[in-house]
C-alpha cells in the first residue's frame, strides 16, 4: 500500500537521491548542491501556503516525491498550482505511485481553491508526456523556459 505524505526536512537524504535521479533524465545544466539543496527544502517547508512537497512511502520507504507550487494570477481569481517535480524511484516506476502523487496534487490544488493545475516537462521526454495526458493533462498550453 502507497502512503502519501509531506515532506519533512529529515527526509533530505531520500529526497536527495529522488533529485539525482531526477536530474539524470533531464538536461538541466547545472546540479543542486547538497546544502543549497538542503536550504532549498527548508526555504520550501516553511512557506506551505506557496510550497506542497508530497512524498510516496513504499512499507515505509520514501519512493516518490512531487513538489507543488500554489500560485495567484490575475486571470484564474483561485490560482494556479504548478506540478515543479515529479519522481519516482527507478526500481518502483509503472505500479501507480506517480500516478498517486499527481491524484494527491490534484486535491490539494482543489481543496486550496486552485482553479488549474499545470505541468512542464521536456519535449523529449515522451514518458512523462504519455503519462500527463493519460492522467487528462492536455497540451493546451505552452511552458517556455530559459536558462539563467
Amino acid at each position: 500500500m502507497i502512503e502519501i505524505r509531506e515532506a519533512r526536512l529529515e527526509d533530505l537524504e531520500e529526497i536527495s537521491a529522488l533529485v539525482r535521479q531526477l536530474e539524470e533524465v533531464t538536461t538541466v545544466s547545472t546540479r543542486m548542491e547538497p546544502s543549497s539543496l538542503e536550504r532549498v527544502l527548508q526555504s520550501m517547508l516553511g512557506q506551505p501556503e506557496t510550497y506542497r512537497t508530497f512524498l510516496a512511502l513504499d512499507s515505509g520507504r520514501i519512493v516518490g516525491l512531487l513538489s507543488l507550487l500554489l500560485y495567484k494570477t490575475l486571470l484564474h481569481a483561485g490560482g494556479t498550482a504548478l506540478i515543479n517535480e515529479l519522481v519516482v524511484s527507478e526500481a518502483h516506476r509503472g505500479r501507480g505511485i506517480g500516478r498517486a502523487l499527481v491524484q494527491k496534487a490534484i486535491d490539494v490544488s482543489r481543496q486550496t481553491g486552485m482553479d488549474e493545475l499545470e505541468v512542464g516537462t521536456e519535449k523529449s521526454n515522451s514518458a512523462a508526456l504519455g503519462f500527463y495526458a493519460a492522467l487528462g493533462f492536455d497540451s493546451q498550453y505552452v511552458l517556455l523556459s530559459r536558462q539563467l
